[in-house]
């Protein structure tokens, strides 16, 4: 009796490997290496001007001044890098130190009539004076006995010490509004603790975005009517330009404005996923970028900053998600397997999945692993959308709920990164690159972080919005750090000790038959993972399968048939996939694999006779097998595939080639017998959707 096993193909550690590998094999395993060494290499030229970002420091938390702060802030910085952040939550300003330090804040103390309604955005000039977007009352004038106030967007103007100089507005309060129909209106009490009436036109309390030029004139952003004010120091309007559209000149829902050293004014125009540039009489010069989500284009420009070499840094809404929700390897029990022949019947697909046992983990891993992330990123999309149409949630009920499924999706979950970039360009608006950072949402430090800002260094803002703490981040050249890789490994060992007694049709107790059978496996896997930028991506995987069986057969009423049986083997797969998105655009998403992978077999049974003084009968039998498969699978449209595959399979219609040895009952050799076969494929594949 004898008995083939056929193992899965599954994980091991390269020593493994080499150990197993004929000195061919091992050829074949180091070109394998050195294609992935050179593709890397490439990849590496390829993206000579992608950059990292590399931790700085952290400062901040939750507080109510000395340097802690509640949720909505704004934050800027001066000439000499001390940082000012403005804190509507604790209506206040802070000023800290280049590395975080406190240093004052304004107003000095806090009063039961606070300075700031709402205070927002905040920048500071050459001098060191103090810029806030805030809202507030202030007299119309010939209006006594009640006074009457008009509440409006304001800018106030601080000294580097704190001491209010003047508060400019936008819109014309020195002289009572004419309209048609009633303001809301609520009595208040004036300076001199007289009531008074306040009244609030329509878009009293809307947003101011500002910033400052050499000269020290103020430019104030009115996002909901799309106008930039230019203000001398003195408060008066020295120009305005802008207005709601798409065209040359217009924006629409503007997120920043920033002044350059040639005091050209840029402005994020968020709904048309573009940034302006004026010069500083408002000149329209010319429009920076696109939708999309490739180099020079964006997705809601958010962030502005103008770095101390001139070069221009944007932060847009773009996320690329990288997830992986299930287990990429199923680890089949058993010691028992099936060749290729039975699965080129059953599938219509490319070869790679015919190869050994692919199928018998369901959906084929070499697909698993270059799942698309197109899915996930109109998941991302619609998410967002979905935020901001509903807002937060007020409902605890809802809250709670939430967060149970968070939690079970982080436990359903092995990986789940989302990488965020920000673009580089010249004054003159030419693509110089890009950074980018990744925010592991599995970390339990790291998941809730969020953009906040850049200053004119270049260093990166992080704000945990959990803890309010602010990391620090100075931009560095790509490399591989360990902590960027995802790796996921599984080991499961498993033995089986199985006995099998028979007794025969006879009126004795004592058993004809015993069959005493030992098994053990162990299945490994090892997946590493590494997105080198948020289009390239880097796949390893390395798997195996190791089994063997002692069988001890006896038969009592005719020792001569007693037997005992062994067999052990082993099955190691090597993978690397290269994966490059050629248009990361949601709806006309294409990518681009090339992949390659190298399989090893080997299987060694024997079967001996236990009582050799009555038969000295026994067979050998050594099987191997190899494969080597190169391919590549690419979007050449949005709608039309073309993969092309090569394999070299040694075996291919059975589980490996054997070589068996038979002895007769002398223990003499008499037959050897081998079976070989082997098929080198090329096979490709066209998909076009209509």
């Amino acid at each position: 009796m004898q008995r083939e096993v056929r193992f899965p193909s599954q994980i091991s550690s390269t020593s493994t490997i080499m150990h197993n590998l004929s000195a061919r094999n091992i050829r074949n395993f180091l070109c394998i290496l050195s294609c992935a060494a050179l593709i890397f290499a490439c990849v590496t030229q390829f993206s000579a001007a992608l950059e990292s970002i590399q931790f700085d420091t952290t400062f901040g938390g939750k507080g109510s001044g000395g340097g802690g702060f509640g949720k909505n802030i704004h934050i800027n910085f001066d000439a000499a890098n001390n940082i000012y952040i403005s804190d509507a939550d604790n209506k206040m300003v802070q000023k800290l130190s280049p590395d975080g330090q406190f240093i004052m804040q304004i107003p000095k103390e806090k009063s039961l009539e606070p300075l700031f309604d709402k205070p927002g955005d905040i920048c500071v000039d050459s001098d060191g004076n103090i810029y806030v977007a805030d809202v507030t009352a202030t007299h119309i004038k010939n209006t006594e006995n009640p006074k009457i106030y008009i509440f409006a967007p304001c800018v106030y103007k601080f000294s580097p010490q704190g001491e209010l100089i003047k508060t400019f507005f936008v819109d014309k309060v020195d002289v009572y509004p004419k309209t048609k129909t009633a303001f809301p209106a609520k009595v208040i009490i004036d300076e001199n603790g007289q009531p008074g009436f306040g009244i609030q036109p329509k878009g009293y309390d809307r947003p101011l975005l500002i910033d400052v030029d050499s000269k020290n004139n103020l430019y104030a952003l009115d996002v909901k009517n799309a106008v930039v004010f230019k203000l001398a120091e003195d408060g008066s309007e020295v120009l305005h330009f802008g207005q709601y559209g798409a065209g040359a000149g217009e924006f629409d829902d503007p997120s920043d404005i920033e002044i350059d050293y040639q005091d050209n004014i840029l402005i994020a125009d968020r709904g048309n996923n573009r940034v302006l540039k004026f010069n500083s009489e408002g000149q329209f010069q010319f429009a920076l970028g696109k939708k999309g989500r490739g180099n020079a284009e964006f997705v809601k420009p958010s962030h502005l900053t103008v770095m101390r070499n001139g070069e221009i840094l944007v932060k847009d809404s773009s996320q690329f998600v990288r997830a992986l929700h299930q287990h990429p390897f199923y680890v089949a029990g058993g010691l028992s397997g099936e060749g290729n022949a039975s699965y080129r019947t059953s599938s219509s697909r490319l070869a790679r999945n015919l190869i050994f046992n692919q199928a018998q983990v369901g959906q084929s891993e070499l697909e698993q692993l270059r799942e698309r992330v197109r899915l996930l990123e109109e998941a991302e999309y619609y998410r967002y959308y979905y935020e901001k149409e509903n807002g937060d949630k007020d409902d605890e009920k809802e809250k709670e709920e939430d967060e149970e499924k968070k939690a079970y999706l982080i436990k359903k979950t092995i990986y789940h990164n989302v990488i965020e970039r920000i673009q580089r360009f010249s004054g003159n608006g030419s693509y110089r690159g890009r950074v980018i950072y990744k925010i592991d949402k599995q970390s339990e430090e790291d998941h809730d972080l969020s953009f906040l800002a850049i200053d004119r260094l270049g260093r990166i803002y992080l704000r945990d919005d959990s803890e309010l703490t602010i990391r620090r981040y100075t931009i560095s050249d790509i490399i591989i750090a360990p902590a960027e890789i995802d790796a996921v490994y599984t080991a499961r060992p498993e033995y089986a000790d199985n006995n099998f007694i028979e007794d025969y049709e006879d009126i004795d107790t004592k058993p004809n038959l015993k069959d005493e059978e030992g098994m053990f496996n162990i299945s490994q896997s090892l997946l590493l993972n590494y997105d080198l930028s948020e289009r390239w991506n880097l796949t390893f995987r390395d798997t195996l399968l190791y089994g063997n069986r002692d069988n001890r057969y006896f038969v009592a009423p005719k020792q001569e048939d007693s037997y005992n049986y062994g067999d052990e083997g082993i099955d190691n797969t090597f993978h690397t996939n290269l994966k490059f998105v050629t248009n990361p655009n949601v709806y006309k998403y294409k990518e681009l694999n090339l992949y390659s992978q190298l399989f090893y077999g080997t299987t060694d049974l024997h079967s001996d006779a236990i009582f050799t003084d009555l038969n000295r009968q026994k067979s050998e039998h050594e099987g191997n097998s190899r494969a080597l498969i190169f391919g590549i699978d690419w979007d050449i449209l949005t709608k039309a595939n073309l993969s092309v595959e090569y394999l070299d399979l040694n075996p291919n219609y059975t589980s490996r080639n054997f070589t068996r040895e038979y002895y007769d009952v002398s223990g003499d050799l008499y037959e050897v017998y081998r079976s070989q076969n082997r098929a080198r494929i090329l096979a490709g594949e066209l998909n076009i959707k209509f």
